[in-house]
């Protein structure tokens, strides 16, 4: 399977690392914890979730964040930005060997030429947990390029 699609509005995702939880809903977890890889090759992260009222309503919308990034919800979120912006936690894994791909485009700030984005992509597309395939274009020329990213499930 070979889709393309351009992902719009996730310039941030999907790790968010060392942010401080300011009336967090749940406990956060300490910022090395986020960063270190699990036993059985897994890794955990936060994603941004938007605002998230209770419990109930992150153990609900948790998963559908997760599988959007080919993870599982841990059932841990908390609070970083009162009102306004949440995280969950989604355990990844540290490689996909699946057997089917698709590539997608990614938000990978400014890239200025071949050279820049040849220094950049690679590490881009693996933030996304993808393998950049060599290729890049301009959205908006100084504001915004995309990297293209292969990915296997």
């Amino acid at each position: 399977m070979n889709r393309r699609v351009l992902m719009a509005g996730v310039a941030t995702a999907p790790v968010i690392a060392g942010l401080a939880a300011a009336g967090a809903a749940g406990a956060a977890p300490k910022a090395n914890e986020r960063a270190t890889v699990r036993s059985g090759g897994t890794f955990k992260v936060a994603i941004p979730a938007g605002p998230l009222w209770n419990n109930d309503q992150a153990q609900r919308v948790g998963p559908w964040i997760a599988a959007a990034h080919g993870g599982t919800f841990t059932g841990q979120w908390w609070t970083v930005v009162g009102g306004a912006m949440s995280v969950v936690e989604v355990e990844l894994p540290v490689h996909r060997d699946g057997i089917d791909e698709y590539t997608m485009d990614v938000p990978a700030g400014p890239l200025w030429n071949n050279d820049d984005a040849r220094a950049k992509c690679p590490h881009v597309c693996a933030s996304y947990g993808g393998e950049w395939t060599g290729n890049w274009r301009t959205v908006v020329w100084g504001k915004l390029s995309v990297a293209e990213c292969r990915f296997r499930v």
